[in-house]
């Protein structure tokens, strides 16, 4: 989320070309997939759904993926570090766009975003989940790679995830610690926990800070936009198809009195 301040160059013609491909190929796949999903379903108990049995499976089983912690807490820790920090940062983009697109620049909801306390607040939390997105990828990184869980098969589907999930995030927080570098000493500096810091090695100083802010949000774009296209069909899908699957079946067994009962 931009404060208004222009440090660097940013081609937003590029930006959006890259960004629009990327939601209308990951729309595009995520139809494709439910479509082929539901096709298969039958007749399906929740033309009468139990709301009831659907909020207490997606508090259970999606927001806190009771299965898992059942199985290993060291497997439930590393899935919800990826599961929150990644839905964290999502809905701190759908904000940043709102902001962009839909609320009113001179708006109090603006303002307060922009240049009041939110933005301190909005700096933290991106920060936050930055980290808890980092800590579950690395922790998963080394599950797979170095520790080699024996119940864990990886893939190059698995590979190719993590990898667009790191670089993601390493080069968010290189992005906003050249940005902080260059923006110099400011209010509120300390909620940027991990860019603040960051921004404070050598490495990410000097005259040739605005070049590499530039490349490094244009890099950050467009593996955003290429981790969209890509997501439908990756293994990380189950971050939207498995809790979908999960709440409506749960209204299919409690009709049948099997389950959340």
């Amino acid at each position: 989320m931009d404060s208004g301040v222009v440090l660097y160059y940013k081609p937003w013609i590029i930006f959006w070309v890259i960004q629009t491909s990327g939601i209308l190929l990951f729309i595009v796949g995520m139809v494709s997939k439910f479509s082929f999903y539901f096709s298969g379903k039958g007749r399906l108990l929740y033309k009468q759904p139990d709301y009831k049995a659907m909020l207490a499976a997606l508090f259970r089983e999606v927001l806190f993926q009771k299965h898992i912690i059942q199985r290993s807490l060291l497997r439930w820790s590393v899935h919800m570090l990826i599961f929150w920090g990644f839905m964290g940062l999502i809905s701190l983009s759908a904000i940043a766009v709102a902001l962009e697109t839909i609320i009113p620049e001179g708006s109090v909801v603006s303002q307060y975003m922009l240049r009041g306390q939110g933005h301190n607040y909005y700096k933290l939390a991106g920060d936050l989940f930055g980290f808890m997105l980092l800590a579950g990828v690395t922790a998963a990184f080394l599950r797979r790679f170095i520790f080699r869980a024996d119940q864990l098969h990886t893939d190059s589907s698995d590979t190719t995830t993590l990898v667009f999930l790191l670089l993601l995030v390493v080069t968010g927080f290189l992005l906003e610690a050249v940005r902080i570098g260059m923006s110099g000493p400011a209010p509120g500096l300390q909620y940027s926990f991990i860019g603040y810091r960051l921004s404070q090695l050598t490495l990410l100083q000097g005259e040739w800070a605005r070049t590499a802010a530039s490349v490094l949000w244009t890099l950050h774009a467009l593996l955003t936009a290429a981790l969209l296209a890509y997501f439908p069909h990756s293994k990380f899908m189950h971050v939207f198809s498995s809790p979908a699957e999960i709440i409506l079946n749960a209204s299919e067994e409690r009709v049948r009195g099997d389950l959340y009962v």
